[in-house]
């Protein structure tokens, strides 16, 4: 019904003649093996058709389809060591999952594990499986007024400085590990509204089952010299979070980012209240903070340098208290991590011409651990590009956030039209 749903969309769209119409796009495909015992295999191939259509200076209409199609282990937590941290943490989570099945449903998984096993391996790699998922990421209609512009649909959302993290954005959930994957697009109804040449206030409203189980925002932009700021505030419970228990939040936050002579920085911050059962929105009881904080620097070889910080007042001080509770707010967007403190560092340069090394690391200052990503880029002409990336991880097997990871590499080629 998806997929019929989002042919008469395009169809329906494609047939209108009297826009000013716009198609862009990409493929890629990538591989990526797991330096597990086993030497697990994940593959994946992804189309984005985009499609934009104006009318006048009015009004336009936008969509785009995403048709994803992957091979990779069905269980997503066949990346990290058994005995770890994260899967303790899993178990943990699980387990509450499983208390609510009852003995025959779970006798049925009692009989082999050799055989739940098999199948659990080969299952997702079979032509049993299905594969292909159709989404549609974009629908959205634009209403551009004298005073204000309105966004009505699907739509991509983003809000903070933040490179890796960032503590004020509530519409999405962020990997740290992947700071720039494509952002998925948000039922909402979006107000922009400028005021003055370099300031203007959004409002945000994303519904959901009901006003209280909907996301909400309202943040407010401006310039002063270099130096790009803003504040916000929002009100956050989706069905996503009442499902995984989390409480409806409060939040007020900041960000800005600029330059200082010829170095850019960037900082973000946001105070959280929770409202949990039997708490008004009045009792600060359970208030936290999360900040992020950032620099980038060119040098004039060409040789790029970044450094930012992350400090999440939700996260645990020590690697004995990560929990399932922990996974399941990172699950929800909560927070991007299993600890308080964090450091990421990079680095980037064009060694020759197309080609572009990278070295980025992550570390968990709390535990020891981190990854370290190394990447080398082919620019083999203006539309593909040609991608490998690699993870290894450092710290504890056992008791450490990252230490737990297998080491993994990456091919992804990408072509854009």
């Amino acid at each position: 019904m998806k997929d019929v749903f989002v042919l008469f969309v395009i169809l329906a769209c494609a047939g209108v003649c009297m826009a000013e119409a716009t198609f862009s796009g990409y493929a890629n495909t990538g591989t990526t093996v797991m330096f597990d015992q086993d030497k697990t295999f994940s593959t994946s191939a992804e189309v984005r058709l985009e499609g934009a259509w104006k009318y006048g200076k009015h009004s336009a209409v936008e969509a785009h389809v995403l048709v994803t199609s992957a091979l990779q282990p069905l269980d997503p937590f066949t990346a990290f060591r058994s005995g770890s941290v994260m899967d303790r943490a899993a178990g943990e989570l699980m387990g509450d999952v499983l208390s609510y099945l009852d003995s025959s449903t779970l006798a049925i998984f009692s009989s082999s594990s050799d055989e739940i096993d098999r199948f659990v391996r080969h299952l997702p790699y079979s032509s049993f499986y299905p594969h292909d998922n159709v989404a549609l990421d974009r629908a959205l209609v634009k209403l551009f007024t004298k005073r204000f512009d309105l966004y009505i649909g699907r739509q991509m959302m983003g809000w903070g400085t933040g490179y890796a993290f960032n503590p004020t954005d509530i519409w999405n959930v962020k990997n740290p590990l992947d700071p720039k994957a494509p952002k998925l697009g948000v039922n909402a109804l979006r107000l922009e509204a400028p005021f003055g040449a370099m300031s203007g206030i959004s409002a945000i409203v994303s519904p959901g089952t009901d006003p209280r189980h909907s996301n909400a925002g309202i943040r407010v932009k401006t310039n002063a010299g270099r130096f790009d700021l803003s504040v916000c505030g929002m009100y956050a419970m989706s069905a996503d979070a009442e499902l995984l228990g989390l409480p409806k939040k409060t939040m007020a936050g900041a960000d800005f980012a600029g330059q200082i002579f010829d170095v850019g920085v960037w900082a973000e911050g946001v105070l959280v209240n929770p409202v949990y059962s039997g708490m008004g929105y009045s009792d600060f009881d359970s208030l936290y903070a999360q900040i992020d904080a950032g620099m980038d620097y060119t040098f004039e070889t060409g040789i790029y340098v970044m450094a930012e910080y992350y400090f999440n007042g939700l996260g645990q001080k020590k690697s004995a208290d990560y929990s399932g509770a922990d996974l399941t707010r990172m699950f929800g967007g909560e927070m991007d991590g299993f600890a308080r403190h964090y450091l990421m560092l990079g680095t980037s340069k064009e060694v020759v011409a197309h080609i572009t090394l990278s070295l980025f690391g992550l570390v968990n200052l709390n535990d020891g651990s981190g990854v370290i990503l190394p990447g080398i880029e082919y620019l083999f002409s203006d539309n593909i590009t040609v991608k490998v990336n690699g993870l290894i991880s450092a710290g504890s097997r056992k008791n450490s956030e990252y230490g737990s990871a297998y080491h993994s590499l990456n091919l992804k080629v990408t072509g854009y039209f």
